[in-house]
């Protein structure tokens, strides 16, 4: 199946990333959030993103209209399913969470529109117990940022057809990132090595072995890291960290138990840079 329809749901950093990318890449996106002022700050950061595109002499001031032309929003599941190829759904990490969003897309979307997840860790075949024809729902593990980083993973769950595969194969392709197929297991491949990492450096932290700033340069220096893990973690933000690493703890054991200080500054509401600090301080 060609994707030329496409729904993101959520309007985070994530899906109006998600979003760019594909009208960038020629394809008529829907945005879908809760509440309209949501919907209005996903539509800031993709006029952002395409204002830095033109900026750099990626796109012309024309095609730059053009792209964000083929962006729609509304708050209405009903209305942003209508003829859509493909749904990704990008919100909160939380398995309560993706399954009221995705039991509303069982209720509304067509039968044979793929339902995909940008979950990071959770489980692909858990998300589809609650939609009806389960083989069309799976994982398309986008990395932040969207538009610079060139994987997507492709989750198949327990019921994916191959078909289905394909097809989000062929929709990866579309966006020239780079398809890699995975099983559905806890964090599949990039976080089942990244986030322990992130998280031993944290406990690394909590036992003083070294300073922030040590750990961080140790692994760029030693280990050849683009980033050291710590800012790493403040990237990805604090609070997806730690819900990713709850989740491998569940699934896989006491070894994956988040670090206490990674729990804490999440606690506090030090998130990293979107909160403005988290193992760093990043204004003020």
């Amino acid at each position: 199946m060609e994707i030329k329809n496409l729904v993101v749901i959520g309007t985070g950093a994530m899906g109006s990333g998600i979003a760019y990318v594909s009208a960038v890449a020629g394809i008529n996106v829907t945005i879908l959030d809760k509440e309209q002022r949501f919907l209005d700050a996903g539509l800031d950061k993709i006029r952002k993103a395409l204002m830095d595109g033109i900026e750099r002499k990626k796109l012309t001031p024309a095609e730059g209209e053009k792209v964000f032309s083929r962006i729609k929003s509304t708050l209405s599941v009903e209305e942003a399913v209508k003829g859509a190829n493909l749904v990704i759904e990008a919100v909160f990490e939380d398995m309560n969470v993706k399954h009221e969003v995705f039991s509303e897309l069982s209720k509304f979307a067509d039968e044979n529109t793929i339902l995909a997840s940008n979950t990071s860790t959770l489980s692909i075949s858990k998300i589809a117990e609650v939609v009806k024809n389960p083989q069309r729902v799976l994982g398309l593990h986008f990395f932040n940022p969207p538009a610079a980083m060139r994987l997507v993973e492709v989750i198949k769950g327990k019921e994916t057809s191959d078909m289905v595969v394909e097809s989000a194969k062929g929709f990866v392709t579309t966006l020239k990132k780079v398809p890699i197929v995975a099983k559905d297991s806890p964090g599949f491949i990039v976080n089942r090595v990244l986030l322990p990492s992130l998280n031993e450096a944290a406990k690394l932290l909590d036992e003083e072995v070294a300073t922030k700033e040590d750990i961080d340069q140790a692994l760029m220096l030693g280990a050849n890291f683009p980033a050291g893990p710590l800012t790493l973690a403040d990237m990805v933000g604090l609070d997806v960290a730690l819900a990713s690493q709850r989740t491998m703890e569940r699934e896989l054991g006491e070894a994956y138990k988040p670090a206490n200080i990674l729990v804490k500054l999440v606690e506090e509401g030090k998130l990293g840079i979107k909160t403005g600090e988290g193992f760093y301080k990043y204004r003020g």
